[in-house]
């Protein structure tokens, strides 16, 4: 639950960032400003429904800056320890306080396990389930599917994203997340099996191709 309502210095600091994050999220390959605002959706719909204390404002901005150490590299192997000094460097020059900018930091860092740093706070295991929602179903497993490695086949990468999707469920920290993402989780047992049976096929075809010889 909010702990409190957002005042309206708080309000207009959330709109500059919105701002900062959709230019820079705007062409980006599969992390684009879409699933920002979706994981920020979500993160205010979780912790509207768990009866824990969340602030507001460090969650939604946590959510907003989470994905920012994609922006302008080809790997998002350290997005979150990269992101965390992007989000540090901007909260420190409009002047938050830092007791508030170390909370948010902390999420950004903490809300991929590429970081190997696992969530601990309450806003941080909000955000953590909330990007974590954003990749089940069809467009959250298109999106992943787009970020693919240059040095693997589109096989491998395909292979490589359905395991992580059918396990993502199973890291949710908290009911009300598992609630939220449940539809969706069964929309990606459904084309996780669609998928593999389509694998297996033109794995199939391929092994029995015949030649001209």
């Amino acid at each position: 639950m909010f702990t409190r309502n957002l005042d309206k210095e708080e309000i207009s600091i959330i709109q500059k960032i919105e701002m900062f994050i959709r230019d820079k999220h705007d062409k980006l390959q599969g992390h684009d400003y879409s699933h920002v605002l979706s994981v920020t959706q979500y993160a205010i719909e979780i912790a509207k429904r768990i009866p824990d204390p969340v602030d507001p404002f460090i969650l939604i901005c946590g959510a907003l800056f989470h994905d920012i150490g994609r922006v302008g590299t080809g790997t998002g192997r350290l997005h979150g320890l990269r992101g965390a000094t992007i989000t540090e460097e901007y909260l420190r020059a409009i002047g938050t306080k830092d007791e508030i900018r170390n909370q948010i930091v902390r999420i950004v860092v903490r809300h991929t396990e590429t970081s190997m740093l696992s969530p601990e706070t309450v806003a941080e295991k909000v955000v953590f389930d909330a990007d974590d929602l954003d990749r089940l179903g069809l467009m959250g497993m298109l999106r992943g599917m787009m970020v693919g490695d240059a040095d693997r086949s589109m096989d491998d990468i395909i292979e490589n994203r359905l395991e992580k999707r059918k396990k993502d469920y199973e890291k949710l920290h908290f009911q009300a997340s598992r609630d939220l993402g449940r539809e969706l989780y069964d929309e990606t047992l459904h084309l996780i099996d669609i998928i593999q049976k389509s694998l297996n096929q033109r794995c199939s075809e391929i092994s029995k191709l015949n030649l001209p010889v």
